[in-house]
């Protein structure tokens, strides 16, 4: 792999760790703010996914559609078939806006959360091992 490729993929991994950050801070400090924080979690959800796309060359369209990311990635590696992203889409769009406001319980963004990183830790090692 050559260093702007590589340049690239750190790129994307640490905008995706900022958003996995962001939803932490907030899910951490008063007062909660619990759509915001499940918005950062699909954000950074949709940017591991991408980046495992990337790493693999393959091209995917202009989506906030965790479930077709889902999809193109399941297409490498069955291990991204195993993966239950309950209503995180719902968060990239609809729950941005008043006329969809969503209202998640602490419990629920703190699931959210987990998936979160337990798609990083998937995307992680993905990469890893196909690096070898």
């Amino acid at each position: 792999m050559k260093d702007d490729e590589r340049n690239y993929i750190e790129q994307w991994l640490e905008k995706a760790e900022h958003d996995l950050l962001a939803a932490r801070l907030i899910l951490d400090h008063q007062p909660l703010i619990l759509d915001i924080s499940c918005f950062h979690c699909q954000q950074a959800v949709e940017k591991y996914l991408k980046t495992f796309l990337i790493f693999c060359k393959k091209d995917f369209p202009k989506t906030h559609n965790i479930d077709l990311l889902l999809k193109n990635c399941s297409a490498i590696s069955d291990r991204f078939k195993e993966v239950d992203v309950k209503n995180l889409e719902d968060f990239a769009v609809r729950g941005r806006y008043p006329h969809d406001f969503l209202l998640p319980s602490v419990e629920e963004a703190e699931e959210l959360y987990q998936i979160t990183l337990e798609i990083k830790e998937l995307v992680t090692k993905e990469i890893q091992s196909q690096r070898k």
